[in-house]
């Protein structure tokens, strides 16, 4: 089959979707499929301005020009426009594929797949990395009394409808699709290609070495993007609990994103904060940590799910959660028992704070997660699971 496959991000660029995207296409690639990847061609992350090596067998073809995407609002919404048009441009203008996949940057970018639908007859699959516009109102960009939100929830519902399937990354988005409208829904969970091994652990070691992390220290890292899908109030509440028994327990944020400033002004005395790391410090740099943070605001159940949380599984590290119980990563946690639910009340955190001091206790958390990811958020089993959906949509073509 011949398949076409949308997305602005792509390696080199570091974006988690862009990362997914390469594991599919390669999967195809390697079922014997030809493969052709519209992305952006500038950089996202720590380390994305690298030669781009890209995978056998895949045509990546690279729009606009180069440089880095940014972060102001106006900026990424002309970079949105820019390479809508030029996909556009490219995919009408190549020869039919049997299926196109589209995931969701930029937002709405599914509209092309429904339009080749329309217009052609080709199948597409719309892979939900996060929801537009419910991403727009959670944000607080856009608010329920504004009448451009009627118009954008008729681009959504003819994005979701037309779809060969819709992926969800996890089981409170499927719900949320499939309750306005989406049908032929389908739960995928994201996956990780990380993986302890002997010499990952000398490297993790020699990591905490490198940043002063003695080997009694109790560290808690929060790792990607501090945007404004995420939180920290409950860590602060946390650290605060946990540093008054145990000072040699350190709270490390590492990353960027549009709430790093406002985290470092509020919790400077409470956090230590350092740059992103780049593709190639990842593992070690996961690893190094004794419990990962992760967080969602509840605003973002069902609109996102955090891929965070699946690398820390993979690592087999456990998870201290401040979000919704209801959410992907609040019922996975759950049902694993595989680490913290961080609550709202915080007379709680005391008992919290006692158990994550517990070097055994953190251990068996950990061996649960990474179980979890093995029977739930395996790359072979998933990525596979989602290669047979697109090769089932390009079936029928023509």
């Amino acid at each position: 089959m011949k398949l076409t496959l949308i997305n602005q991000f792509f390696p080199p660029a570091q974006a988690p979707t862009g990362i997914l995207l390469y594991d599919l296409a390669v999967m195809l690639a390697q079922r014997g499929h030809a493969v052709t990847v519209l992305a952006s061609a500038a950089g996202y992350g720590a380390g994305a301005n690298g030669a781009a090596a890209d995978p056998e067998g895949v045509r990546v073809v690279r729009l606009g020009s180069r440089g880095h995407h940014g972060n102001r609002f106006a900026g990424k919404l002309a970079e949105y426009m820019r390479f809508y048009y030029a996909a556009r441009r490219h995919l009408f203008r190549q020869l039919a594929a049997d299926a196109v996949v589209c995931l969701t940057t930029p937002p709405f970018i599914g509209l092309l797949g429904a339009q080749a639908w329309a217009e052609l007859g080709m199948p597409y699959v719309l892979w939900c990395m996060d929801l537009y516009p419910e991403a727009l109102l959670a944000h607080g960009w856009l608010h329920p009394w504004n009448p451009l939100l009627s118009l954008l929830k008729r681009l959504a519902q003819k994005e979701r409808r037309r779809a060969a399937s819709v992926i969800a990354l996890g089981p409170d988005m499927a719900e949320h699709l499939r309750n306005r409208g989406a049908v032929n829904v389908e739960m995928i969970p994201v996956w990780s290609n990380l993986r302890p091994d002997d010499s990952l652990d000398i490297a993790a070691r020699q990591c905490r070495r490198e940043r002063g992390w003695a080997d009694g220290d109790t560290i808690l890292l929060y790792s990607g993007n501090m945007g404004r899908a995420h939180s920290a109030e409950e860590f602060a509440v946390l650290a605060r609990h946990m540093q008054a028994i145990l000072p040699r327990c350190r709270f490390v944020f590492a990353g960027d994103g549009s709430a790093r400033k406002e985290w470092e002004r509020r919790w400077g005395d409470l956090f230590e904060f350092m740059p992103p790391v780049s593709a190639e410090q990842a593992a070690a740099h996961l690893r190094a940590a004794d419990v990962h943070l992760v967080s969602q605001r509840p605003e973002w159940t069902g609109v996102v799910v955090p891929s965070k949380f699946q690398a820390a599984c993979a690592l087999g590290r456990p998870v201290a959660f401040a979000g919704s119980p209801h959410s992907a990563v609040g019922r996975w946690l759950a049902a694993a028992d595989a680490g913290w639910l961080l609550p709202s009340a915080t007379n709680e955190y005391q008992s919290i704070a006692l158990e994550l001091m517990d070097a055994r206790l953190r251990d068996v958390k950990g061996a649960r997660a990474l179980r979890l990811h093995r029977d739930d958020f395996s790359a072979e089993d998933n990525c596979a699971r989602l290669a047979d959906i697109v090769e089932k949509a390009g079936q029928g073509w023509p």
